[in-house]
This record gives C-alpha cells, structure tokens and sequence, in this order.
C-alpha cells in the first residue's frame, strides 16, 4: 500500500473522533494505457450493494445506528446534500472487466497491475479494520475510502447492450464497485479509480467529504438519543453501562437496609405514558420499591446515571416488574 491519509474533528460537544481515510494504491505505466471495460448500469439490481459504506466504531450508540438497514444509501445521500459531488457519486456505468492496453498499437496486455492494486486496497482496508479495536482506545468511528491512482491514461470502454459496438472514452475517474469473499460471505467494497491528474482535481472534494463527515455522524449521534426512552432496542444497547453505574451504590443501600436481598439482575426501562415519567422496573416487593422511591440516595444516583448514559433528564419511578 502506497498510502494511508486522513483528516480527524471532534464531534461538537462529545469527545468522538471523525476520521476520513484514504487508503490510495498507486500504479505507473509508461507502455500502457487502463481500459475499464463497462456497460449501462442498473442501480435497482437486488443482487449488488451499489452504496458500501466502510467504517469502524467503538461507540454503541453509532455501531447501532450504522446496523440500521438502508443506513449505507442514506449516507451517500445525506453527505452528497452537503455538497459532496464526485467522492461519494453513484456509480455511473457498471465496470465489469478491465485490461492495460499497448498505448501505440492498442493490443491488451493483462490486468495485473489493475488487480493487484485493488486486491491491495481491500486488504490494507481490512487490515485497518481488524486493528483498530486494539489500537483505539478513545471514541471514534473512521470512513473509509479506496482509491487506485493510475499514471497513465485511462479510458471507458462502453459496450452497448445490444451488442452493437464499443465506445472508448477517456477518463479521468470512474466509480468500480468490486465483488469479493470473506469468511464465505459475499462483500462489496466502492473504489474509485483516478488518474494522477484526476486525483489532484479530487482533493478538494475529499475535504467537503470530511466535512460532511463530520456533520452526517454527528447527525446520527444525535438521532440515537433522540426520544431515546421510548425505543427499547436504544435503551438496551445501553442497559449494560447503566447498570454498571448504579449497580453498587444501590446495592450497598439496599443491603444495607434489607436483609437477604439480592440486588444482580438489570432493571428494565420503559415509559409509562399514562404517568408520562420512565419506568425503572425490578422485581422486589413493594416495601423495598417504596424505600427506592423515597430514598434521596438512591435517586440522586440513578438521576446522574441517567443523564449521563441515556441523556435523560425527566420523572422517573420504580416499579414492579412483569416478568413476561
């Protein structure tokens, strides 16, 4: 691999890092000339993940954002509205071949070199990838973006559907998404081809792509807290650092005060929306919730545990659980 670059911001507010990759291979050729091979493209085909997004995480609330489904296409989206034109444009043709072809008389050479550097940037890529949970101890979530630089000239060969010819067009960038296997499962990865020339025309948009980054990821941030105590799936995501948090004080409290209890088992939230307040429901008897309710303690605990794990700031109460 040739080369690992990238910009890093702060989320606004919160201490996670934005980082936009680019991990480039870099091919030259002085003989020969590249030809992607193409035809009209159909980007409704069930069988082609036209929009991979390739990002690491070790935030839970964006991990759980980005497992959404359809989440990849909306990113494209989402960044391509904040002015981000050709780093995350949809692929225009279908690339399904490529070959390096003699500058002087046209005979095809082999694709070697063109493979080579795409095998390269899907490994550096999950390299990268696996890594990361070791090196990274701070939040962060990276995005990830191939790209082969070619020196040399580089050409469209469309062929028509109709089987009537094939048209070469000079290039300077073409969006490929590549087909591979890992761990017996199909995979997809986008990357974009770029001549030298090309790749110098590109920088800026990468720097609206970073910007864009940042604002899009901040975006969905701030999504997974929104209304979060009303979505059971985002609050159990959650539930295991919640439970860390008050766990031993309120145990030390309950013990204190009740012999033979045992305070192990995570609670459950719920909203209560005939009381409009959250529920923190366990199953003890109602003395023992009662105490809860009253104890200044205990409320302030859970109060800070609520804030700072889910964001929530409203009524809360105990209550007995229903364990069905």
């Amino acid at each position: 691999m040739d080369l690992i670059a990238y910009r890093v911001a702060k989320i606004d507010g919160d201490e996670i890092e934005i980082y936009t990759v680019m991990i480039i291979s870099c091919k030259k050729s002085e003989e020969n000339s590249w030809a992607l091979l193409a035809r009209n493209i159909n980007l409704k085909d069930p069988n082609t993940d036209y929009w991979p997004l390739h990002c690491w995480t070790n935030d839970v609330a964006l991990g759980h954002q980005l497992a959404i489904s359809g989440k990849q296409k909306k990113y494209h989206e989402g960044v391509r509205a904040q002015g981000v034109i050709d780093a995350a444009a949809d692929p225009q043709v279908e690339v399904f071949a490529f070959q390096e072809m003699n500058k002087i008389n046209g005979s095809p050479r082999n694709d070697k070199a063109i493979f080579n550097s795409l095998t390269s940037l899907v490994k550096a890529q999950a390299y990268e990838i696996s890594a990361l949970p070791a090196r990274k101890k701070n939040k962060a979530v990276y995005q990830f973006n191939l790209i082969s630089v070619v020196g040399a000239d580089m050409y469209r060969l469309m062929f028509a559907d109709s089987g009537g010819g094939v048209e070469s067009v000079p290039v300077e960038s073409e969006q490929y998404i590549a087909r591979y296997i890992v761990a017996k499962r199909e995979s997809f990865s986008r990357i974009r081809f770029l001549t030298a020339d090309g790749f110098s025309g590109s920088l800026d948009d990468y720097g609206r792509l970073h910007n864009a980054n940042v604002k899009w990821f901040a975006g969905e941030h701030a999504d997974f807290y929104s209304d979060i105590v009303l979505d059971d799936k985002r609050i159990e995501v959650l539930m295991s650092k919640f439970h860390d948090k008050i766990r031993f004080p309120v145990k030390w409290r309950l013990e204190r005060n009740f012999k033979g209890i045992s305070y192990d088992d995570k609670p459950l939230l719920n909203w209560n929306s005939d009381s409009s307040d959250l529920s923190i429901e366990y199953m003890f008897n109602e003395d023992v919730l009662d105490f809860m309710n009253e104890d200044e303690d205990i409320g302030g605990i859970v109060a800070v545990a609520l804030k700072s794990i889910y964001r929530y700031v409203g009524p809360f109460k105990f209550r007995f659980e229903i364990p069905f």
